[in-house]
């Protein structure tokens, strides 16, 4: 009996092991970026990003269109949520969403900023230029979380 119960714990502390094993190496996969990750909880897009997905993205139509697009992606993920929205003018409107990570919940607060371009003044077209900032609410650093909830924002864009 003594002997089984031992087994068992061996048992209970190799499950427990390997769980933490795969917990660290899942983390340090997806770090991207070991200068950065660690030390921001805030990314933004840049046009001199080197990464298109930390580019500004630009869509035709009105701003109108282009928030709809993205009440319409909101609604069908659902790690993401429609927050509010601040209209600035025919020309500009301002889209707070919020991204929450499956595992751990903790939420990340993503600002969209949606702004006219009807002259197409170079070096951009006619339509919407779609800017945006994410940033964590907890923690020092984000582990690259921020910059992929930008990557997966304007992907989605995108492709649509």
């Amino acid at each position: 009996m003594v002997r089984k119960s031992k087994m068992i714990g061996w048992i209970t502390l190799g499950v427990a092991l390997a769980i933490t094993l795969a917990i660290i190496v899942s983390v340090v996969m997806r770090v991207d970026d070991w200068g950065r990750d660690w030390t921001q909880n805030r990314a933004r897009l840049d046009p001199a990003a080197t990464r298109p997905g930390l580019r500004p993205v630009q869509l035709d139509g009105t701003v109108q269109d282009a928030a709809e697009r993205i009440r319409q992606w909101t609604e069908t993920n659902s790690k993401w949520d429609w927050v509010s929205e601040d209209q600035a003018g025919d020309d500009r409107l301002t889209i707070k969403l919020t991204r929450t990570t499956p595992l751990m919940r903790f939420v990340d607060d993503i600002d969209v900023e949606l702004t006219a371009n009807p002259d197409g003044q170079a070096p951009t077209r006619p339509g919407v230029i779609v800017n945006a900032t994410s940033q964590s609410r907890v923690g020092k650093g984000d582990l690259g979380q921020n910059p992929r909830n930008l990557i997966e924002l304007t992907t989605a864009l995108r492709n649509r």
